[in-house]
């Protein structure tokens, strides 16, 4: 896979910070690994496609429901608010994020790929990592044909340490290479199971 480093693939809103300043603690948090980026890839012989990946907020927040605090004990700073939802700042997402989450996008053509939801064309990558036992960091990606250019758009939705390990199905679910899984979006074509 040949990684492209690009301001120029798209309109510039894709490709500047898209979450603007965050604050945790009296700490800014620096999140320019979660910029956008374009990779191009050869999906067949003699056919590159370009990818655009954007990452979601929910790589560095987590839902209210899995804070330990009740909703009126959360100081206000520690909200996370934007058009579309409103999620809580999670230290150890955006710790683990910095540490891992490029590198491991970067490197989806090496990686083991397999479909996370039956119901959807939902997808996802693990990493073992230390953080301070041995944990397992999943991060769920879709990808998707651009409505506007002619690309894919692969949207990290999420990345965080699955504190149960991987279900049943996710030990056994079939590995999917990031060629056939991108040739497929392009074709129109769903990936089974």
């Amino acid at each position: 896979m040949l990684l492209v480093e690009t301001r120029d693939e798209g309109p510039a809103q894709e490709m500047a910070q898209p979450f603007g300043t965050v604050v945790f603690r009296g700490v800014t948090w620096d999140l320019s690994h979660l910029r956008p980026f374009v990779f191009k890839t050869e999906v067949a012989e003699g056919l590159d496609v370009s990818v655009l990946v954007l990452f979601s907020c929910h790589c560095f927040t987590k839902s209210l429901r899995w804070d330990e605090r009740p909703p009126l004990e959360i100081p206000d700073d520690e909200y996370y608010v934007d058009d579309r939802e409103r999620r809580v700042l999670c230290e150890r997402r955006y710790d683990l994020s910095r540490q891992f989450l490029r590198d491991i996008v970067t490197n989806l053509h090496a990686r083991r790929i397999s479909l996370a939801d039956d119901r959807r064309q939902n997808f996802m990558t693990i990493e073992h990592v230390d953080d301070g036992k041995t944990v397992v960091y999943a991060v769920f990606f879709e990808v998707e044909k651009d409505k506007v250019r002619k690309r894919l758009v692969l949207r990290v939705q999420s990345a965080y340490v699955l504190d149960g390990g991987l279900t049943k199905r996710q030990r056994e679910a079939k590995k999917i290479a990031l060629t056939t899984l991108l040739r497929n979006v392009l074709n129109g074509k769903p990936i089974r199971a």
